[in-house]
């Protein structure tokens, strides 16, 4: 789902949950792409990497995920 900086609520981070790269601005206003789980990506790209490090990550039992910092 797509949100603009008028949806993004306060206390998200101002980056990318996967690449750290920060929201891009269009017409002046920030947006991310939130999943499912309610981390904030800079694009669908990055959304769905992670979404697929997550899930190999599931099976092959390796414990949590690391997002960028």
């Amino acid at each position: 789902m797509l949100v603009s900086t008028r949806y993004l609520q306060s206390g998200v981070p101002p980056r990318c949950a996967f690449c750290g790269q920060p929201f891009p601005l269009v017409d002046g206003q920030a947006q991310a792409w939130r999943s499912s789980g309610g981390a904030y990506f800079c694009s669908e790209f990055c959304a769905d990497d992670a979404e697929e490090a997550e899930f190999r990550s599931h099976r092959s039992g390796h414990g949590e995920l690391r997002f960028a910092k």
